[in-house]
Order: C-alpha cells, then structure tokens, then sequence
C-alpha cells in the first residue's frame, strides 16, 4: 500500500542541497510517499508567513497529507520538535514555534500532540543545526508509512503549543494601516488587508485608493484582473490568496514604491 502523501515547506531555497537531503531521507524511509514541494522560498526564519503559506494551500492538496513544515529560527535551542493531530486527522511535523498552528486550527484544531524525541525516529549522529534533515524529515516520512504519532515521543499538552496569529491591519474610517506580507517575483506586493478589512473601512466600494508609504503616496485603481492593468501603470486587486495586492503590469511595484517586507503602508480614500 502506498504511504500517504507529505507536504513540505521551508525556508532553505534551492540553491544549496538542504532540501534534496530531506527528500533523500524521505525517500529512504517512504519510498512509496510522494513529496509535493509546497515552497522552499519562505523568507528566513519568517515563522509567520510559512504559517499562512502552509493554512491557505489546504483546500488544494491531498487531505490525507502528512504536513512537513521547517522554518526554524530556534534550531539546536531547546524548543521542542512536535507532532500535531488535527480533528480532521490530517498529522502535522515542525519546530514548535507556531509555524504548524495556523493550519491545524483550519483542520479542526489539534487534538494530540507529542514532541519528537524517539530515537526510533531521530537519524543517530544529528546535528544541531539541521533538525529538518535528523528529525522532522524522518518524522514525516515515519507518519506517511503509517506509524502511530504517539510512538513519535511523549505527549504534549496541546494548550502548551506555541501559536502565531494572522497579521491584522489598523482599521479607521476610510484607511487601513497595513504592512508588507509578502513580495513575489514578479514584484507584486501583498498587504496584510483582506477584502472584509475593506469592508470595515468603507473602502470596499472604492474604484481609487491612495497607497501612502514611507517614501510616496500614489492614487491606484482598484481592479479585478492583471490584463485590466495598462503597461507601465500601478494598481490594487485582490490576489489569488485572498489579500490586497499592488501590482505593476510589465514591473515591479516593489521598486516603484520602494517596498520591502513588513514595511508600513496606509491604504486610503484620495484625498
């Protein structure tokens, strides 16, 4: 019988062999689990947005997956390394830091949860810096082959799990006070502003908003699509995740208002 699926996302990129080691070991462990590369282009150590990333892609893969997360900023500290069992059943495997909790409320919420100290499980010889090699990759590949969770380690008071919230705009009259969640490489720049944050500012109807940073403010219109974007010209629209969006056709928006991530950014009626 062919193991359960495995969801992976970090923060190694692909230009070193971190990623493919995992696999490997994936692959030594649970030959017959297929590893669908979520992302590895997490920014580093951005606990948060692994966490949103990992929530919002559930309604597109498998719901037998096993949830292979490693972002993790506390390696080789004394954070615990867990398993999580959501009441939908779907099992997930990370750094306990938040970055698997997202998720598991969007599963139902956990309902049992170890920490991984088997060592069963661990690769003997680890390191304390590579835990998604030594612990979390084995863990995975370990729960896709059918392994019981609570031979992973001892038990884990669930309502001791380290929790990260959604990011939350500033909500007025007419603005929302947001910051920068994300840049994707075509430089568009995701807000942390979700269209029932437009609703609450009254903004929702607006056909122009004034994007003000730290730098500039420019009047955008608010679209639907890329292809009503004219070249050269800056916009707003609501993205395939579900968030603000100021886009550029035929460039970045990110250089032209000079964006990076978590910068603030006020969303408003023109003046």
């Amino acid at each position: 019988m062919s193991g359960r699926p495995i969801v992976f996302i970090s923060d190694f990129g692909l230009d070193d062999e971190f990623v493919g080691i995992c696999h490997g070991v994936i692959a030594r462990i649970a030959p017959e689990s297929r590893v669908i590369d979520l992302t590895h282009g997490v920014p580093g150590q951005d606990v948060v947005r692994a966490a949103l990333l990992l929530a919002e892609s559930l309604p597109y893969v498998p719901q037998d997956a096993v949830f292979l997360a490693v972002v993790d900023p506390g390696v080789g500290t004394d954070r615990r390394a867990v398993a999580v069992r959501t009441r939908q059943g779907a099992v997930l495997a990370g750094p306990d830091n938040g970055v698997l909790s997202q998720a598991w409320s969007r599963l139902g919420g956990a309902v049992e949860a170890v920490e991984i100290t088997s060592p069963e499980v661990i690769l003997p010889g680890g390191s304390h810096t590579f835990h998604g090699r030594d612990v979390f990759a084995p863990a995975a590949a370990l729960l896709a082959g059918g392994m019981e969770l609570g031979a992973l380690g001892p038990s884990v008071e669930i309502e001791s799990l380290a929790r990260v919230e959604a990011l939350e705009p500033e909500v007025h009259p007419g603005r929302l006070h947001a910051q920068v969640l994300g840049i994707d490489r075509f430089g568009n720049v995701q807000l942390t502003i979700r269209a029932d944050h437009l609703e609450q500012a009254e903004l929702a109807d607006a056909t122009v908003v004034q994007v003000r940073t730290v730098w500039r403010a420019i009047a955008v219109r608010r679209v639907s699509t890329f292809g009503e974007v004219s070249a050269g010209e800056l916009a707003a629209l609501i993205d395939s995740r579900g968030w603000l969006a100021v886009v550029r056709n035929g460039g970045s928006a990110a250089a032209s208002l000079r964006l990076d991530l978590g910068n603030p950014v006020e969303v408003e009626r023109p003046g």
